[in-house]
């Protein structure tokens, strides 16, 4: 069992000296140790984020508090402090909610918005060393070629996911409060169908407006939604399967500036073909394993092990 004291140690170690090498030029080293330290947080944060809604719209308001105790700027307070509000009332926060973030990498300035000065008013370093804080990681940079061989592969991995396993092992959850490799099917579904009116509105409209919705029914408050079928694991994988075959015939072949037609998002902004895309390739990419563990009766991964 990891001593959580000594983790804690580490991570700041690793920071520390990875910013170290990195003062003296030591760019490599800081790689690797920053390497390290991606490791230590996500496990870390794995085993300490709070589950369940609730409970995170509590955790983020309970830091917020400590953040307005600890001296931070009353502007990035208040966004924070709003987010449990938006997420009971609303159900997502919409770039409007949270604008743009940014920090300096000199000194760890915060920035909010668009209106980005022309060097970080702290440390005097320029704007071309602020850091734009994503809202997840399926909107990093991505090339056309490796996201479509992605979503062209999608279906093959999700069938070979399911092949073999009757309707019952497939509608039952690996454990309570989990859901089902039919559910997780269910979900991609509805993230298909995102994609699947998105591309074509992209390609054929000027700067369209995008909204989350599912054609033919009222908007979902957010894209991670889903939809209860009822429909069996066969038929949700036929429809995933066709739709996603349409979208990748779409998009290949397109040249440059078609992958970079642009849209309007609620909760990302400026979005085009690529990004979105990328973003449901990714998204796809972080519910297979579920899948995968799902359809066998298991949590995935280290999930599956004990605590302790």
């Amino acid at each position: 069992m990891t001593d959580p004291d000594a983790q804690l140690v580490r991570i700041g170690r690793l920071a520390a000296i990875a910013r170290g090498l990195e003062r003296e030029g030591g760019y490599n080293g800081a790689k690797l140790l920053r390497a390290a330290l991606d490791r230590e947080l996500v496990r870390w944060a794995e085993r300490e984020a709070p589950v369940g809604m609730p409970a995170a719209i509590e955790a983020t308001a309970s830091v917020a508090r400590e953040l307005a105790e600890g001296g931070y700027p009353a502007s990035f307070v208040e966004r924070v402090s709003a987010v449990p509000g938006v997420l009971r009332d609303v159900g997502t926060i919409r770039l409007s909610d949270a604008p743009p973030a940014r920090t300096c990498r000199v000194c760890g300035e915060l920035f909010l918005g668009d209106d980005v000065p022309l060097q970080c008013p702290t440390c005097e370093a320029p704007a071309l060393s602020f850091r734009e804080q994503l809202p997840v990681w399926y909107l990093e940079h991505a090339e056309p070629g490796t996201i479509l061989a992605e979503l062209a592969t999608g279906p093959r991995r999700v069938g070979l996911a399911i092949a073999g396993r009757g309707d019952d092992a497939l509608d039952a959850a690996p454990e309570a409060g989990e859901w089902s490799a039919r559910e997780v099917l269910e979900h991609l579904v509805f993230a298909e169908d995102l994609l699947a009116t998105r591309v074509p509105r992209l390609l054929d409209q000027d700067d369209p407006d995008l909204v989350a919705w599912v054609p033919g029914e009222g908007a979902p408050p957010t894209d991670e939604g889903t939809a209860a079928t009822g429909e069996g694991a066969a038929a949700l994988f036929d429809r995933y399967r066709r739709l996603r075959e349409s979208s990748v015939e779409r998009l290949r072949g397109l040249d440059e500036a078609a992958w970079g037609r642009a849209g309007r998002h609620p909760e990302w902004g400026r979005v085009t073909v690529l990004s979105q895309a990328a973003y449901f390739a990714r998204h796809e990419a972080s519910h297979l394993a579920q899948l995968v563990a799902a359809a066998e009766g298991r949590l995935p991964g280290a999930r599956a092990i004990p605590a302790g």
